[in-house]
């Protein structure tokens, strides 16, 4: 990632149709991080890439996308320039671009519906953010909040089978929260580094994990 003097120079020098374009792309990744950034919901590396397409005619990503490309066209930034300035923004580190494999056809051309898709890096969020004025984005720090008793259970699981792969159910007979807490529970300790796995199945303890003394947190009960 940048510095704040290679962003703030990086800011300065974007055109009028490179700054819409960025903007754009930010409010979307913004209402989707509204949406979708809560413990259980889905993965960001879903989310996070938005669909500017269609190519052909039909839409691949829903509903946000098409609000994404109306935004431009409103402004009359939407012409045959279009695939350059995206590729002008993802030389700058801003983004990435993609062509997503839909497995459609288009009826007209008999050509493979292959929508162009795009996905904000932290440091173009940063500097979308110095374009708005907005306030960069402090970084959550990983240890402010003490792990639930649910989250140091797993861990206590994983540190107690190390060579095991485990399901999240491992240390109870029966889950004993909501299938999509439990998920982002996992997620967060896969985030802190202290499993490591695809949640909800083959989790495994990591050495951070192991090291961590779960009888010392101000949650741990054991099992009763």
């Amino acid at each position: 990632m940048a510095g704040a003097a290679a962003l703030a120079g990086i800011a300065t020098g974007l055109n009028e149709r490179q700054r819409a374009y960025l903007l754009a792309a930010y409010d979307e990744d913004q209402a989707r991080e509204a949406t979708h950034g809560r413990p259980g919901g889905p993965p960001a590396r879903q989310w996070r890439w938005i669909e500017y397409g269609p190519v052909g005619h039909t839409w691949f990503d829903g509903a946000g996308s098409r609000l994404l490309r109306a935004k431009l066209a409103e402004s009359g930034m939407v012409s045959q320039g279009t695939g350059a300035t995206w590729a002008a923004l993802a030389e700058r580190g801003l983004l990435s671009t993609r062509y997503a494999h839909t497995g459609l056809i288009d009826t007209r051309s008999r050509r493979p519906i292959r929508p162009l898709m795009v996905r904000l890096t932290t440091d173009g969020r940063k500097v979308a953010r110095l374009l708005r004025g907005e306030p960069p984005t402090r970084p959550r720090s990983r240890d402010s909040k003490p792990l639930s008793l649910s989250a140091l259970r797993l861990l206590a699981y994983g540190q107690q089978h190390p060579e095991e792969a485990f399901d999240f159910h491992a240390p109870w007979a029966m889950c004993p929260v909501d299938y999509l807490v439990m998920l982002g529970i996992c997620r967060g300790l896969v985030k802190r580094g202290l499993l490591a796995g695809d949640p909800p199945t083959r989790l495994r303890i990591t050495s951070a994990g192991s090291a961590l003394d779960v009888t010392h947190e101000p949650n741990w009960r054991p099992l009763p």
